[in-house]
């Protein structure tokens, strides 16, 4: 490999982490020393250049036997070992799936169609992988600690989710840059701050929220248990000792709604006894609120009260897309002007990633405001 070279006692080399069978990706997602990368990538193709680990990667299919090519989370050695940490790791993709699933749902209720991986099952990690010696298998869960021979797997996606191909264009990316920046200041560390710790801790639970509810068996009790988990995500970023939805409404109000819909103060909130009128994106999140304490707390709920009329859509398909809003508030996402390329002038290149970098928000803030039409 190009980065043999030696540092100190250690050759610099990539190891692999975990497979991600659920999805496919076009390009790397990465920091320095530490990705998310397709099979084709050049480091995953040296890593595969060993017997064993390439027989690995080629036993996944999913259950009717279709072949697919995993995702692979590698690390370099010459990064922090804190990197190689399960808290880290999974860090990393909650981190991608807060990237990917709020726009997918985003886009979903604004176009009314399945557009893109829209549950945290499509990223999740496959139990087993080669061990650091390309020797066996090996898998560490709750339930066991095993180790087996390479060529007896049969590896198999989730059933019932479709491989889903992430592509950069998916990606949002203003949001991804800030979040990756935070895991590195967050994971080099046996001490990251108490700001960066409560950051992941909300990512894990709306990883957890963002899950599908259930399988086959999908009820009103499991779709109301990911709208208690989305309260709690949200909660965790603003933490209070009581009523800590007020600290997410101030957060909502603050954020720069451009879309009319969005914009007007037309709407009396959960827990404003005073009855001040707020805007629909805090309206929504009262509500979501509201399901998570009546649901915690063994209050009568009719099927009715998670479908929002006069959309009729279910109030967990709004929460990632407004959590998405929310990370950007705490995360204070701004515009910063990059360097133009060689073909473009400066003008050009302002244009082109100002536009770039609100397409997101221009997403999110129909999706919202589909609740409002039939």
């Amino acid at each position: 490999m190009a980065d043999m070279a030696r540092t100190g006692r250690r050759v610099q080399q990539w190891q692999p982490m975990f497979a991600l069978p659920n999805i496919r990706l076009d390009e790397a997602i990465e920091v320095d020393g530490f990705a998310l990368a397709p099979v084709t990538d050049d480091r995953v193709q040296e890593m595969a250049r060993n017997e064993r680990f390439r027989s690995f990667l080629g036993r996944f299919t999913t259950e009717f036997g279709v072949p697919v090519e995993p995702a692979i989370i590698i690390w370099r050695n010459d990064k922090p070992d804190t990197y190689r940490t399960i808290a880290a790791i999974s860090g990393f993709r909650d981190a991608i799936a807060m990237c990917v699933i709020p726009m997918a749902w985003a886009l979903t209720l604004r176009y009314q169609r399945n557009m893109g991986p829209l549950y945290g099952d499509y990223l999740s990690f496959y139990p087993w992988m080669i061990d650091n010696q390309n020797d066996h298998l090996i898998t560490r869960t709750p339930l066991m600690f095993g180790i087996h021979e390479v060529k007896k797997l049969r590896a198999v996606t989730t059933p019932a989710v479709s491989p889903q191909t992430i592509s950069a264009r998916e990606l949002d990316t203003p949001l991804l840059k800030e979040l990756l920046a935070r895991w590195e200041r967050c994971f080099a560390t046996d001490s990251p701050s108490e700001e960066d710790e409560r950051l992941f801790r909300s990512l894990n639970m709306s990883h957890a929220a963002s899950l599908m509810p259930a399988g086959v068996d999908n009820k009103l009790y499991d779709v109301l248990r990911s709208v208690a988990l989305w309260a709690s995500a949200f909660e965790i970023l603003r933490p209070s000792r009581r009523e800590a939805y007020r600290q997410i409404y101030d957060l909502l109000e603050g954020i720069t709604w451009n879309l009319t819909d969005c914009n007007q103060d037309l709407y009396t909130v959960f827990g404003d006894p005073q009855g001040t009128l707020r805007k629909l994106p805090v309206w929504i999140y009262g509500e979501i609120t509201r399901l998570r304490n009546d649901t915690l707390h063994g209050n009568p709920l009719r099927p009715e009260r998670l479908i929002v009329p006069p959309g009729k859509q279910s109030m967990v398909m709004y929460a990632s897309p407004l959590y998405r809003m929310v990370l950007a508030a705490i995360l204070n996402l701004t515009y910063t002007p990059e360097p133009p390329r060689e073909e473009q002038t400066q003008y050009e290149a302002y244009i082109r990633e100002r536009f770039e970098f609100g397409r997101f928000q221009r997403d999110i803030e129909p999706a919202l405001a589909t609740m409002l039409y039939t």
